[in-house]
């Protein structure tokens, strides 16, 4: 096991839905720059104990449905007890559904499932922030996305509860401010997971064609980008950085 070393060294982060492609990235990120780091999973136990042993620090694989606030406070007690307080939490974390109807054809089942991602935001911060308090110091980011504010037919309920969730995260940013704790926005379009030559959100498929042509760039944002972002939100660089939304979307324009 490598010794802590780098800007994150001392810190411990939270990576909520790390055994997806982008919060693997994220935890690789955070990791290599010093960083212990819990890799937070739902229902994929061995995806994400394949991630914290690949990162080569110290690390654990983590259940909990973040929906529930008992299973998120055993989850964090966990952490706490295996790598120390947690003081960075990134949250990739959003219930995956495949169903796309417009929003006068959803169902409040639809909905009810949309908002967990919301409900669960809310369950990791509120949990992560009496101690970030504690500690004066604390980076909250969020990863959101940009259907939240361009809308697209078929993602109604999503994007309504990221646009939540991201209003959540800014209200973070003027409440804990005084307490040394950051909150940020990271808002992709499309990621490419160039790690298995797949796409992330193949149910975003039928955009490509529309979304590529509004680019300023020659393709979308990888997630090893991404987590490059997520890494620059969480280290001293950005400790006046706070309530924004980073658009990182291969410069599609949002407004």
């Amino acid at each position: 096991m490598r010794a802590a070393t780098g800007e994150l060294a001392g810190r411990v982060a939270f990576v909520a839905g790390g055994s997806g492609a982008l919060g693997r990235a994220v935890a690789e990120r955070l990791s290599s720059l010093g960083a212990s780091v819990a890799v937070h999973y739902r229902s994929s136990p061995a995806r994400a104990e394949a991630v914290a042993a690949a990162l080569g620090g110290p690390t654990i694989a983590v259940a909990a449905d973040c929906t529930d606030p008992g299973e998120v406070d055993r989850a964090f007690a966990e952490v706490e007890a295996a790598l120390g307080p947690v003081d960075i939490l990134v949250n990739c974390a959003h219930p995956p559904d495949d169903s796309h109807p417009g929003v006068a054809e959803a169902s409040p089942g639809l909905l009810e499932r949309q908002l967990d991602g919301v409900r669960g935001h809310l369950a990791l911060v509120q949990r992560a922030v009496p101690g970030m308090r504690a500690a004066g110091f604390g980076r909250i980011v969020y990863v959101s996305g940009a259907l939240m504010a361009r809308p697209s037919k078929g993602f109604g309920l999503f994007g309504a509860a990221k646009a939540a969730a991201t209003t959540l995260t800014r209200y973070l940013a003027l409440e804990e401010g005084g307490h040394g704790i950051t909150a940020n926005i990271i808002a992709p379009g499309r990621i490419l997971d160039r790690d298995d030559d797949s796409v992330l959100d193949e149910s975003f498929e039928q955009l490509a064609d529309v979304l590529r042509g509004r680019l300023a760039l020659p393709d979308w944002p990888d997630t090893h980008e991404v987590a490059t972002v997520a890494a620059l939100l969480v280290g001293e660089a950005s400790g006046h950085l706070t309530g924004q939304t980073l658009w990182v979307t291969g410069g599609e324009p949002i407004a």
